[in-house]
């Protein structure tokens, strides 16, 4: 990622998304003067406001924006200015009317609310860019102007796959670059079954419309492809930025639950990896999925209705802060209004979520939004402010939360002692290798993720091509395709190694390995997997041992095992196994096999388990242990843990929050 000069001295920090846009230009100074009175310093604005920049084409609007940026930096608010490139205006769409994305249906994207363009688009590119050199040659000199923002929250409403003309041609292109040759693509996607082949690029059509499903290689290329469309996007705009606003980092805020396009190689141009955190709203799509439908996950739903799920947002900050220095651009402040049910968060809700953030390496907590818009799609949406100018519940808790973070007196994110293994390419080759409608990629990671969790455990998400010298531990729970690098990486590893269910499984190629799954990791993991048997989720399999007892459920393989066989299934096949420092989970583990598995590999790789009880949270920044309570009774604290409180006490009530001062 690139480098900005900027000191991260002023940081940990809170700040706010503001419209001045929205209203009356006499109300700005008395909001930034509140603003900064409660503790907040910086303020993200601009990214849906290029009708008001631009209402007619070359006829630029320019000095609301100067007012609201001299008023803002007039009260010592430190801005994050947007490209508003998310939102282009009606004229524009008027100019161009093939520049809206396509669905795969043929339906096209109309314009009437945000994201009505496509990425592939050559005319909308140089919109893109024309507006961003625009607006960076205003205000990118300008002290106040300290961030920058690209976009808003890239393939937000399912917009980052388009079937349009602009996207075929694009794919096409990107085709013909990556394989050089027909005869190569041909091999690579197996196009001889079913009497696929072609003769010519230009003969290669989108995957969508196809009769019954299209090629998985084919589908999997267009994810690429679409991948590389968002990275030339973005990369046009922050090499505008970087031009005309030197010294100043530059942010995309990323979102929870996403996985359509492939996040790292956007995050190489940026400096900053922020994300949009709404726990309420996100619980609810997690209850969706078959995998969670268990009683024990249905109770955590109802335990956590006002809270959140326990893991969610961390798994998403350590996700993120393994991509930049992470921001959280949006963070919810009370009821939202895009969920099936919005709930009311519980009392300390709010702050702890800005807490939980913070311990997870956070720069900055930036609420959305400072007052609750009065019109148009998201009026009920909360603010830190009510619609009458009156403060909302959520402004108590950030005051309190602002006032909280001296107590942090410099303590900063440490390398974890273990890394997992997320991978977005594994996430798309799952889905379309099917095989079980229950089989969905963020759920099994978050299954190990909370496993490590409910030890007491802190962790850091890397890509498949990062660095994994250095960890005690690397739990890679499901990596479809195992690259070269990481393969030789884990042959010369001296930590413990867990391993999951379908890695290795395909060659890049979206091929079965000549030597069976796990691929290039057959012997490092001691077995070749013969034969898989996919369930629904409300089926299990028994595992058990003296030591590990619990279930699989949805993923089960069948393995011939060459190591050390610590745990059989009740289908009579071997269920963990153990090849030196590698250990090898043959299927979906439920909570409780998770939790053995896992239990035992941090013991093994010498970091120290903590039992956490109930949805009692920790993770660790330098010498400081923080604490969260996502449910609905009081937790305590395990003795286990050593130190000093310097907020909160052992019994953390719910939604709260208690620090302990530790020595190492």
């Amino acid at each position: 990622m690139s480098s900005a000069s900027e000191s991260h001295a002023q940081f940990p920090a809170l700040g706010v998304c503001y419209y001045p846009e929205h209203w009356p230009e006499d109300m700005w100074e008395a909001d930034a003067k509140a603003m900064v009175a409660a503790g907040i310093s910086w303020v993200r604005i601009a990214e849906f406001a290029w009708s008001r920049i631009e209402p007619q084409r070359d006829n630029f609007t320019w000095d609301w924006l100067d007012r609201a940026v001299k008023t803002l930096g007039d009260a010592g608010l430190k801005i994050t200015m947007c490209t508003p490139t998310a939102t282009p205006p009606k004229w524009l769409i008027d100019e161009m009317p093939d520049m809206i994305a396509i669905e795969a249906d043929g339906t096209p994207r109309r314009f009437g609310s945000r994201r009505h363009y496509c990425f592939s688009h050559l005319g909308y590119r140089a919109e893109s860019r024309r507006i961003t050199q625009a607006i960076a040659a205003r205000y990118g000199q300008m002290d106040a102007v300290a961030a920058w923002q690209t976009d808003n929250e890239y393939g937000c409403h399912d917009t980052i796959y388009s079937y349009s003309a602009a996207a075929k041609a694009g794919f096409q292109a990107w085709l013909a670059d990556h394989y050089g040759t027909v005869a190569e693509l041909n091999k690579a996607w197996g196009n001889v079954f079913w009497s696929m082949e072609v003769g010519d690029f230009s003969e290669v059509e989108l995957p969508n419309l196809t009769v019954t499903e299209a090629n998985p290689a084919h589908n999997l290329d267009f994810r690429r492809y679409s991948t590389a469309a968002v990275v030339t996007f973005n990369r046009e705009q922050t090499d505008i930025l970087r031009r005309l606003s030197p010294d100043r980092p530059i942010a995309h805020n990323y979102m929870g639950e996403f996985a359509q396009f492939d996040h790292r190689p956007v995050a190489a141009d940026l400096d900053i990896a922020s994300w949009d955190s709404y726990p309420l709203g996100m619980l609810q799509n997690m209850q969706s999925y078959p995998s969670a439908n268990t009683e024990r996950d249905q109770k955590t739903y109802a335990d956590c209705m006002r809270t959140g799920e326990p893991d969610f947002q961390a798994f998403h900050h350590d996700l993120y802060r393994g991509m930049g220095r992470l921001w959280i651009m949006e963070q919810q402040p009370g009821p939202v209004n895009w969920a099936k049910y919005n709930p009311v968060p519980r009392a300390g809700a709010v702050r702890m979520w800005s807490w939980e953030a913070i311990a997870h390496g956070a720069e900055l907590v930036s609420y959305f939004r400072w007052r609750q818009a009065p019109f148009a799609q998201e009026q009920m949406h909360a603010g830190l402010m009510l619609r009458n100018n009156e403060p909302a519940v959520g402004l108590a808790e950030a005051k309190q939360f602002a006032s909280e973070l001296d107590l942090l007196d410099g303590a900063d994110t440490i390398q974890a002692p273990i890394a997992l293994i997320h991978d977005y390419e594994a996430d798309w080759i799952s889905a379309l290798d099917g095989q079980s409608d229950d089989f969905a990629y963020l759920p099994l990671m978050l299954d190990f993720y909370r496993a490590i969790r409910r030890h007491g455990g802190s962790v850091d998400i890397i890509g498949p091509h990062d660095d994994i010298s250095g960890y005690a531990l690397v739990i890679v729970p499901c990596l479809m395709h195992v690259p070269d690098s990481l393969a030789h990486q884990i042959e010369h590893f001296d930590g413990q190694l867990l391993i999951g269910p379908r890695t290795g499984a395909k060659t890049i190629d979206f091929q079965l390995p000549k030597n069976l799954a796990p691929g290039p990791l057959a012997s490092v993991t001691g077995v070749t997997i013969t034969r898989v048997d996919a369930v629904p989720a409300s089926q299990t399999i028994s595992v058990s041992d003296d030591e590990i007892l619990g279930n699989f459920k949805i993923w089960r393989e069948h393995v011939t095992a060459q190591g050390t066989v610590l745990a059989m299934g009740e289908d009579g096949y071997p269920a963990v196994i153990k090849s030196n420092r590698t250990s090898y989970l043959a299927g979906w583990p439920d909570a409780a096999l998770a939790n053995n598995v896992i239990s035992q590999a941090m013991q093994q790789a010498g970091i120290t388990t903590h039992e956490m009880p109930g949805y009692l949270r920790v993770r660790q920044r330098g010498n400081k242990l923080i604490f969260v309570n996502y449910g609905d009774q009081m937790m305590t604290i395990p003795n286990s843990f050593s130190g000093t409180f310097i907020l909160g006490m052992q019994d953390v009530p719910p939604a709260g929050v208690s620090i302990m001062h530790v020595d190492s």
